[in-house]
């Protein structure tokens, strides 16, 4: 029995516009948990289940049940949607509009979420059987740390030989992307009455000197071949005080480090060369616990592109698109990099683009679906 590619898709695209319509906030996706599932169910996928933490799964068995599990993963959580003005339709209605399905979250991720659980039942309604089982995985929290993940990979009770990511990547393959790195850099001075400033010592200017310092020195750090150049965004700035008429006893501004090929240490040393005559301290930007002693490279996660489940993916994907994807890698963090500590093969492939993330208007291209599930749908045969 051949798959109706045409039927397929629009099966896909209507699941996709009823995921839209039902909005899931971290902590709030259980009614979209619940969508999911009833979904699977109806899809004829062999099991489902709900875990613990409100993850949603469901498993298609394989031709040879003792290979170890492919695993299609998203979150089922997205970005609140901001000025409703700026959006060109309301953001939870799922609107076609030129090709492409519009709402919070359509591209990140729930119309990739849609793609994933269809490619899977695909199989099953051209009357095959993927070659290894397949699970998919709809995890909770992705956007706010990755609660979903961490508790998904802690309690695996099956071996997984690769796990596809769904975040946005156009039909390429991603590699990996840098890891997240956050730092407190804290200048401390000597706060007195603001009519009096000469008494004092008002760290805001040693704050200023260092973050102009930080802008010209971003280029002495150091790049990785595939996943890019280290890069620093001061963020958070806060002060000790709320009252307009006293100079700070301390100020302090939070980096946000994106690398694949710096260390704790060296970017400690990186800010501490930065800073002339002051006390600062480096704190953790995560927990304000005293910054960590490491030489261990900072990954997100980094498949090397002459792996084995790299070649076979790519073989796989481009049977099924009829040309061969390219390889890429995010800009942003994902999930994956909860995965790697645990020595699980990440790779990403999906029809959204990066740049319609977290943006008002976010949508994704219908035709681009089409293609990803026949990408995916061959990989399941072969992979």
């Amino acid at each position: 029995m051949k798959i109706d590619w045409e039927q397929l898709l629009a099966d896909c695209v209507d699941f996709t516009q009823r995921l839209i319509q039902t909005p899931s906030m971290p902590y709030e996706e259980s009614e979209l948990a619940s969508l999911v599932a009833e979904e699977m169910r109806a899809l004829d996928f062999d099991e489902v289940w709900l875990d613990e933490i409100g993850n949603v799964n469901g498993r298609i068995h394989g031709k040879n049940r003792e290979l170890p599990t492919l695993v299609l993963n998203s979150h089922t959580d997205h970005v609140d949607p901001g000025d409703i003005s700026l959006w060109p339709v309301p953001p939870y209605s799922g609107t076609i509009v030129n090709g492409r399905i519009i709402g919070r979250g359509a591209c990140d991720i729930k119309g990739p979420l849609a793609v994933q659980v269809h490619s899977m039942a695909a199989l099953l309604r051209g009357g095959e059987r993927p070659l290894r089982d397949v699970v998919f995985s709809g995890v909770v929290q992705e956007e706010i740390g990755g609660a979903g993940a961490d508790y998904w990979v802690k309690n695996l009770d099956y071996e997984v030989a690769l796990v596809v990511l769904g975040e946005p990547s156009e039909n390429k393959i991603a590699l990996g992307h840098r890891g997240v790195l956050q730092m407190w850099v804290k200048f401390d001075g000597r706060s007195v009455h603001a009519s009096v400033p000469q008494n004092g010592r008002n760290p805001n200017y040693a704050l200023a000197d260092f973050l102009q310092k930080l802008a010209a020195a971003q280029e002495q750090l150091s790049s990785h071949p595939l996943l890019g150049q280290t890069t620093v965004a001061p963020t958070i700035i806060e002060v000790d005080t709320k009252s307009g008429n006293v100079t700070p006893a301390w100020a302090r501004v939070l980096l946000d480090f994106r690398t694949a090929s710096e260390s704790s240490n060296s970017l400690n040393a990186f800010v501490r060369n930065l800073v002339d005559e002051w006390s600062i301290s480096i704190a953790d930007g995560w927990t304000n616990a005293p910054f960590s002693d490491s030489d261990e490279t900072i990954y997100g996660f980094y498949t090397p592109p002459e792996s084995d489940v790299v070649q076979r993916a790519q073989a796989a994907i481009g049977r099924g698109v009829g040309y061969e994807p390219a390889l890429s890698c995010y800009q942003f963090a994902t999930d994956g990099r909860l995965f790697t500590p645990f020595g699980i093969p990440v790779l990403g492939y999906s029809p959204a683009e990066e740049e319609q993330a977290h943006i008002a208007g976010e949508s994704i291209s219908i035709e681009r679906m089409g293609e990803s599930l026949r990408g995916y749908v061959q990989l399941l045969r072969e992979f």
